[in-house]
């Protein structure tokens, strides 16, 4: 499975079954591809990295501050690269 533009491919439907002559057939596949869940959730993904960054910094901060700033920095890293979405 890959991810796409759920809006892009909408618009380029909707173009194409328009030049068809059959505007409803082009509603009905909008509505379609709208109502599918998303498969991957950006806001949840951030959430629970950022959950499990708090949580490990509470558990290494009395033990070893090293072990705890590098496993932090490993959580920071992986929430900027979600957050910028793989877009360069």
């Amino acid at each position: 499975m890959r991810l796409i533009s759920a809006d892009s491919i909408m618009r380029k439907m909707a173009d194409m079954l328009n030049e068809s002559g059959n505007p409803l057939l082009a509603e009905k596949a909008i509505a379609l591809i709208d109502h599918e869940p998303t498969a991957f959730d950006k806001e949840n993904v951030l959430g629970e990295l950022m959950f499990e960054a708090e949580k490990s910094r509470k558990y290494w901060i009395d033990l070893d501050e090293a072990t705890s700033f590098g496993e932090m920095s490993a959580y920071t890293d992986a929430i900027e690269i979600v957050e910028k979405g793989g877009i360069e």
